[in-house]
């Protein structure tokens, strides 16, 4: 997993134009809501914090709201979330109850925090697309492996998937959060996590940092034939994280890559990589360690940088365990 310093100063300016965008866009939608307890919950105020909360506030405002309007509950919508799961014809006459009272609650939610038909078009006003070239991540922030990068122009032409974090069909009031929208790829999106319930006490959360205690490693499998362990403590929320998302089954796709790269600690050496950072410097006096290690290895030396080019996590840490990093 990629970290995306929620400090940064670009991404503090890719939230602050999202709410300023999105608000009035939002509270628009509030506006022609009737009359009610969930009317008069969406205040200006709620909506801000909804948009911008970091990760481990986000729940409250799923849990406050069912709370918050009268007649509903935490305890009902998750009974409803299982026999909306269902066939109609499969559910009982209390969850054709529940499907009858909630379907138009949920209905209003998501004409107010409107994704699908509403942020994810191109046509929207401020979409997807502008959200992520803001944040300008070039790979899936879970998985390291694939360019999600933006095009926008001649026309808006591709872009990152954005993973929920907290899934929208079951926290549909975080759909259009900025702490929720993780800019990934369509494997680790739809592929693998899909709909997954995760939380913050279990999981590993691109936004929040922390000391991870977890490193790609390489295992002799056969003669010249290597494999990929991620050596992490187990339990943990790395090892969760690492379940959840199958990065240990998807990595063995790329064990070629160890192959390049064990090939390349026998024919370079430190020495090497000395005499190549004094022969750059003949040309350019201003050569540093992270171009070095991108010329002569293909990675980012610096981990701020991983999620410039693919595979720069895994890379960086084996050829630390082949002994070839400069510190």
């Amino acid at each position: 997993m990629i970290f995306l310093d929620p400090y940064n100063p670009n991404i503090i300016e890719a939230r602050e134009l999202h709410v300023k965008r999105l608000l009035p866009i939002v509270l628009d939608r509030v506006s022609v809501l009737p009359n009610g307890d969930l009317k008069n919950y969406l205040s200006k105020y709620k909506v801000r914090n909804i948009l911008t909360d970091l990760p481990d506030k986000l729940v409250h405002h799923h849990h406050e709201w069912l709370s918050t309007v009268s007649g509903i509950s935490v305890i009902e919508w998750q009974d409803f979330l299982v026999a909306k799961g269902k066939q109609s014809k499969s559910r009982t006459t209390a969850q054709k109850a529940l499907i009858k009272k909630y379907v138009p609650i949920l209905g209003q939610i998501q004409s107010v925090f409107k994704y699908t038909n509403g942020f994810a078009r191109k046509s929207s006003k401020y979409s997807a697309y502008n959200l992520a070239e803001k944040l300008n991540s070039n790979t899936c922030v879970y998985c390291n492996r694939i360019y999600t990068k933006t095009v926008v122009n001649p026309s808006k032409i591709t872009r990152p998937e954005f993973d929920h974090w907290f899934p929208k069909g079951t926290y549909p009031i975080l759909a259009l959060s900025f702490y929720n929208l993780i800019p990934s790829c369509h494997v680790c999106n739809s592929s693998v996590k899909s709909t997954t319930i995760m939380d913050t006490k279990k999981f590993l959360h691109p936004y929040i940092p922390e000391q991870i205690n977890l490193k790609f490693s390489y295992w002799i499998e056969s003669l010249n034939k290597y494999s990929f362990t991620i050596k992490r403590p187990i339990p943990s929320k790395e090892h969760n994280t690492v379940v959840a998302f199958k990065i240990e089954d998807i990595y063995k796709t790329h064990r070629d890559e160890i192959n390049d790269l064990v090939r390349l600690r026998k024919l370079y050496s430190i020495d090497y990589l000395l005499k190549l950072k004094g022969l750059l410097k003949s040309v350019d006096s201003n050569v540093s360690m992270e171009e070095l290690y991108r010329l002569a290895f293909g990675t980012h030396y610096e981990e701020k940088n991983f999620s410039k080019r693919p595979l720069s996590k895994m890379k960086r840490d084996i050829l630390e365990e082949l002994g070839m990093i400069l510190e």
